[in-house]
């Protein structure tokens, strides 16, 4: 270890630029490379695994939800090694089992193995590996933390749109289980390898500091310290709860939204084709929605951004009710990829800014896990009105409804002051 630290420090000193958009560009890969562990992925596999193992909706839907919640239950845990081991390592390993996982999807023969690939896939991919990707911007950059997250939104959800596309017709052209051994190897044969050689932890491990600010500036003692919650003091606090209540709506509608895509369009006489090209249309919004989400959150009050967040869902849930028109389709599509693109920007910057970078993987972790149980709920919410209120509509109205409840308190939270104990 000792003798290659030389060798590590080298490669952050003797960059010619700043080694944090080295990072960043690790990062985009990492979150890219979630993609087959999202819900939008999943969602062209959901009428095979119907089909295969004569299930119904509702079944498959359960079946993804207590997956999807089991894996959350790890996520309080992976922050915690994130602020101990550090993003490097944890991305190697987690890139490395996540594609693992996605090639043992090929040996798939019924309900109990789909519930534990969704464990793994949804764990590793939609929760771990978009966490350490996400907590590595935040580490190395601080005065413009929103809009460089905001840019990798803006990266991977332009590749969504290109991803549902070339996916749905790899399954054209060979078998589902074929296509997830496609996955698993390309994702482990550049999240490894790309991990491995150029992410780094921290600018302070090389004397350096976030945005390659000066460290002597940094350390004069008028220079405002950054403040550093634990997640206990941060739990204390109403914003977090209330924020946190404010990204797993948006986790549980979009989830089920996007898993249940293709027989919500068809409920209002849409073909897959025209499903997709929707998909691809909010890629594109959310992009935008990015750079706007990465602006407005560095120079405005979270509370604002939290409350825009939540009217894009409530438009979100009352065009899903009613988009049969190319109009209504364009705005379904505008709306949605508004919500998606300031929630992930939201999650990428916001966190740290309210409490610090030094512990925000334990906090970031737990707030995750929250996310992802809405993500579990979600689908099985959806799977539930379709099997039996006839359609989608209930589970969107009460979406409408819950959105506008947590927009009011999202405006009116106080920001927290820390208080040690």
């Amino acid at each position: 270890m000792t003798a290659k630290a030389p060798v590590v420090r080298s490669i952050v000193t003797s960059s010619p630029i700043y080694y944090g958009w080295v990072v960043w560009l690790v990062a985009i890969v990492g979150m890219i490379a979630s993609a087959p562990g999202q819900s939008f992925s999943i969602s062209l596999f959901m009428d095979f695994f119907i089909e295969d193992f004569g299930l119904d909706r509702t079944t498959v839907s359960s079946l993804y939800g207590a997956g999807t919640f089991i894996a959350s239950l790890s996520l309080t845990w992976v922050g915690r090694q994130l602020d101990h081991i550090g993003n490097r390592r944890m991305g190697m390993a987690i890139g490395a089992l996540f594609g693992c996982v996605l090639v043992l999807c090929a040996l798939i023969s019924g309900p109990i193995m789909l519930l534990l690939v969704f464990v793994g896939i949804r764990g590793l991919g939609q929760g771990s590996l978009t966490l350490i990707s996400s907590t590595a911007i935040a580490n190395w950059f601080k005065l413009n933390r929103g809009r460089m997250m905001a840019y990798v939104i803006l990266a991977f959800a332009l590749f969504q749109g290109l991803y549902v596309n070339v996916l749905r017709a790899l399954l054209e052209i060979m078998d589902w289980r074929q296509a997830f051994i496609v996955l698993g190897v390309t994702v482990a044969a550049i999240v490894v390898p790309i991990f491995g050689l150029l992410m780094r932890d921290t600018p302070e491990q090389y004397g350096k500091l976030p945005d390659d600010a000066d460290m002597e500036a940094e350390e004069d003692p008028a220079s405002p310290a950054e403040e550093s919650w634990r997640l206990k003091e941060a739990l204390r606090t109403p914003m977090l709860w209330v924020f946190m209540l404010g990204r797993m709506l948006p986790s549980a509608w979009g989830t089920g939204l996007i898993l249940h895509q293709l027989s919500i369009f068809a409920e209002l006489d849409h073909s897959a084709r025209v499903t997709t090209e929707t998909f691809a249309l909010m890629s594109l919004f959310s992009a935008a929605s990015a750079l706007l989400a990465g602006y407005l959150i560095d120079r405005f009050k979270p509370t604002y951004i939290a409350g825009l967040a939540m009217m894009a869902l409530f438009c979100t849930c009352l065009l899903g009710m009613v988009m049969r028109e190319n109009w209504q389709l364009v705005a379904y599509a505008l709306v949605s990829g508004l919500g998606f693109g300031i929630g992930s920007v939201f999650d990428g910057a916001v966190w740290a800014n309210l409490f610090g970078r030094k512990f925000q993987g334990e906090i970031r972790g737990f707030v995750y896990t929250a996310t992802i149980i809405g993500s579990a709920i979600g689908p099985s919410l959806f799977g539930l009105s379709f099997d039996y209120a006839g359609g989608y509509n209930a589970v969107l109205a009460l979406g409408a409804g819950l959105s506008l409840l947590v927009a009011a308190l999202s405006v009116i939270v106080p920001i927290p002051k820390l208080q040690h104990v």
